[in-house]
């Protein structure tokens, strides 16, 4: 039967019953979060626990719109409380917005949306963003899984996106962070071991945190590269 007055709950029901899963979940986020679907290219990807997508807030800025399962709630929760702290480093989107959770799924608005990170093949592009790893561990915080994938260029600078959680870079999480970046770059599965020399640099620098260690690290990290090419 038809009701006289509509109301948000009835729409959500019907958005839950009737429409496959994620595009209910993408139709209520928009719904509660005030945004809509970018036509055409509103699919940004997908990571271990959420998809992402273009969305236009009601001023016309474009966003992006990460969307999980509910039973991934509180890591996207991790995520907005850790790109909240890293604000004010300036290495980082930034959450727009309150973080929205239903039993259903979570979400979160990001800004800005940006371009992927070019897979680094020069010692400029290596030096990059292992320079732009030395800068998060400088300002006291770890990404937790840096790969190039996980950083965008906006008008051409580079931001780190996808922090795993708020933790302080000690010593052995700055190792476990190089060495992410170290084997994502030359592309070593985390069941092979890594060359000695390599393996000593990161050790040095994770004891030490200068930028001079991490800049010998990336040269290495560079010939290494260029060797197995």
């Amino acid at each position: 039967m038809w009701a006289t007055k509509g109301s948000k709950s009835l729409f959500e029901n019907f958005i839950t019953n009737h429409i496959p899963p994620w595009v209910a979940r993408l139709s209520l986020a928009c719904l509660c979060l005030g945004v809509d679907v970018v036509e055409g290219d509103a699919f940004l990807g997908r990571g271990a626990y959420g998809r992402v997508f273009k969305v236009t807030g009601r001023d016309g800025e474009v966003l992006a719109l990460k969307i999980a399962e509910g039973c991934y709630g509180g890591l996207l929760y991790r995520e907005h409380k850790a790109l909240t702290t890293s604000q004010r480093t300036g290495l980082t989107i930034s959450p727009v917005g309150n973080f929205l959770q239903t039993p259903e799924s979570a979400a979160l608005l990001l800004s800005p949306v940006g371009k992927p990170l070019p897979q680094p093949t020069t010692m400029q592009e290596v030096r990059s963003i292992f320079g732009l790893l030395w800068q998060l561990h400088a300002n006291g915080l770890v990404h937790g899984d840096p790969r190039p994938p996980n950083v965008i260029l906006y008008e051409e600078r580079p931001l780190w996106i996808d922090l795993v959680e708020v933790q302080e870079a000690s010593p052995h999480l700055r190792e476990i962070d190089v060495e992410i970046l170290t084997r994502s770059i030359l592309s070593i599965s985390r069941t092979v071991l890594l060359d000695p020399a390599l393996k000593q640099l990161i050790d040095n620098y994770a004891k030490s945190a200068t930028q001079e260690d991490m800049n010998l690290l990336a040269e290495e990290v560079y010939q290494c590269l260029v060797i197995s090419n």
